[in-house]
């Protein structure tokens, strides 16, 4: 690798993954013991990465078929349908046409339709929504599909919150939960990043996943293995920074997972003979609020000027508590209490704003930093 701090958002190889040791043994347990996981996280946190490292385990490579689907851009059950069939059958593919004959005598739902790969031109397997006849019968037989298995399947769900945006959402949940709960050997781990619909979603009697999963939170990763794990890249690279370099970053953006790659992804790109220091690390950050500075420009600015205030006074605490008290608003010279619950409502349902143990703080950490500078 020419830089091992990954940004892609796509899992290389183990070496470029940082520690989550006790998160890896926690999931592997619930899969080898049949307990299915919810794991949540804020964005960008890692915990599709986390997914697929445990995925690269010798032992669930060898012992069990796994499936990704990342349901972040579905509207619908179909949607959901859709990606799945193209999941399995996507996996399957490279296994030759036995499994995938299989399939389609079991998943007899959905019509074998051909195209070619966009990259390859090679010729394979390309389902498209016309395809599904019946998206609750397809997903049936999906399930049928997996349990008829030889090897027992795990199944990841990234951004599970999103199926609560669905129009027949309870309906569809509800549906989900039966298939699930009837499943012998096919395991899930449903993940999330919008803590307060995952909670609802899981920890609420009236949802139909109530109680039906092992949590597992996942928090930033601790700062000596960090420091840890950049030093020894840097010094595999042949290059060098002082530590607190590093302990200055990590406390900066309080170990959220992307953003530190991406100012170390930048410092390992700037390092050449004397080792990296804070002011470095401060200039790479510099860099990179400049580059997203127009896009930061273009989102405020097609907000309403009282989401704009509301979030330049959020950027300016950095994390701020009792936003619609008096000091706050005060202190910020905002209009009401009424108006910042206004203002702060769709903020928090496109996850601008996180809201977590009573503090509110944004998201895009980069996107917080620019609000902060600006006069």
């Amino acid at each position: 690798m020419n830089n091992p701090f990954i940004v892609t958002g796509r899992y290389i190889a183990p070496e470029y993954f940082c520690d989550r040791e006790k998160e890896t043994a926690e999931l592997l347990s619930n899969v080898e013991n049949w307990r299915n996981t919810v794991l949540i996280s804020l964005r960008r946190m890692g915990k599709s990465g986390l997914i697929h490292h445990l995925y690269h385990k010798d032992v669930i490579r060898r012992d069990y078929e796994t499936f990704f689907m990342d349901i972040y851009d579905t509207a619908n059950m179909e949607d959901f349908v859709l990606l799945l069939s193209k999941e399995i059958t996507s996996r399957l593919q490279p296994k030759g046409s036995k499994l995938l004959d299989k399939f389609f005598q079991i998943v007899n739902s959905v019509k074998i339709g051909f195209g070619a790969d966009p990259l390859t031109g090679q010729p394979g397997i390309d389902i498209s929504l016309g395809d599904i006849r019946n998206p609750v019968r397809t997903l049936e037989q999906l399930f049928e599909f997996m349990e008829s298995s030889e090897k027992p399947c795990i199944v990841a769900i990234d951004e599970f919150q999103q199926m609560a945006e669905y129009k027949n959402a309870k309906k569809d949940i509800a549906t989900l939960r039966t298939l699930v709960q009837g499943c012998r050997q096919t395991r899930f781990i449903f993940a999330g990043s919008n803590r307060r619909m995952m909670g609802q979603l899981f920890h609420s009697p009236s949802e139909p996943f109530f109680m039906s999963c092992s949590p597992i939170n996942l928090e930033p990763i601790d700062k000596r293995k960090y420091t840890e794990f950049v030093m020894d890249h840097f010094q595999k690279g042949g290059k060098s920074i002082l530590p607190d370099s590093i302990s200055y970053v990590y406390d900066k953006f309080e170990g959220h997972t992307w953003f530190i790659q991406y100012i170390f992804n930048r410092l390992y790109e700037m390092a050449q003979d004397a080792p990296l220091t804070i002011d470095d690390a401060n200039a790479a950050t510099d860099y990179i609020i400049d580059i997203f500075a127009p896009i930061f420009q273009e989102i405020f600015m097609g907000m309403s000027e009282r989401q704009r205030a509301l979030l330049s006074a959020i950027a300016k605490e950095g994390k701020a508590a009792s936003i619609t008290g008096a000091e706050f608003i005060m202190k910020h010279n905002l209009r009401s209490a009424s108006a910042v619950q206004g203002a702060l409502k769709p903020l928090l349902l496109d996850e601008t704003v996180i809201s977590w143990q009573g503090l509110y703080f944004i998201s895009n950490r980069f996107f917080s930093i620019w609000l902060a500078r600006r006069r």
